[in-house]
């Protein structure tokens, strides 16, 4: 009787743990690459954010009525600079694709520092003002061109890199009518992404100039 007893309780737990068992290590395996993501779709994704940097920082790069963006403030969303849709497009479509921490830093090819994490505020904004500031800065009409190639991408779990070389190339005119165009030049990008809010987001952006530029 007692046998029959054990049986009767212990086979049904076991089968119970078995069966929990198999759907953790199944959930393990969906989660390896990002929610039911496999390898080779988890990279298309991963490089995909570097389209997303182009498009965003060229876009903000012919932006004409944004104009406010202080290197003291930052992280200020100033309404006026939305109102250009440019700038509007550009900073919300680098949002979708970056982490509310997202930090960069930038190095002269010969190592020296440029912006190092904690120069600017962490999070997409104060990037996207930096950008804008420079772009402002006594030109009333620019445009820029981000061409990324050589892609090269990891997968760990929820966490990748990703570098990628870009060749850069760019226009400006001034507010005196000069025209002064800039480029081509090349660059260096190694990111870190994870996988956050159902998609691959970029956290961490180091970029090396290759060209030696002023610092």
């Amino acid at each position: 009787m007692r046998s029959k007893a054990y049986s009767t309780i212990f086979i049904p737990l076991l089968a119970t743990i078995c069966v929990i068992g198999f759907i953790d290590t199944a959930a393990a395996d969906n989660d390896k690459y990002g929610g039911n993501k496999n390898r080779a779709i988890a990279k298309a994704e991963i490089e995909e954010l570097m389209s997303c940097y182009a498009y965003s920082f060229d876009t903000i790069n012919r932006a004409v009525t944004a104009i406010y963006s202080d290197l003291d403030n930052l992280e200020y969303l100033d309404p006026l600079n939305m109102a250009d849709p440019n700038f509007a497009e550009g900073y919300e479509r680098f949002r979708s694709c970056t982490t509310e921490d997202f930090v960069i830093e930038a190095y002269n090819v010969n190592g020296t520092a440029l912006l190092v994490e904690g120069d600017i505020p962490a999070g997409p904004l104060p990037w996207v003002n930096l950008v804008n500031f420079f772009r402002a800065d006594d030109d009333i009409a620019s445009q820029s061109q981000h061409l990324f190639g050589s892609l090269s991408t990891t997968v760990h779990g929820r966490t990748g890199t990703i570098k990628a070389y870009a060749t850069i190339s760019g226009s400006r005119i001034t507010a005196e009518g000069e025209l002064v165009k800039s480029g081509p030049g090349t660059s260096t990008y190694t990111s870190d992404v994870v996988y956050k809010r159902g998609k691959w987001l970029l956290k961490k952006t180091t970029l090396v100039e290759n060209n030696l530029v002023d610092d």
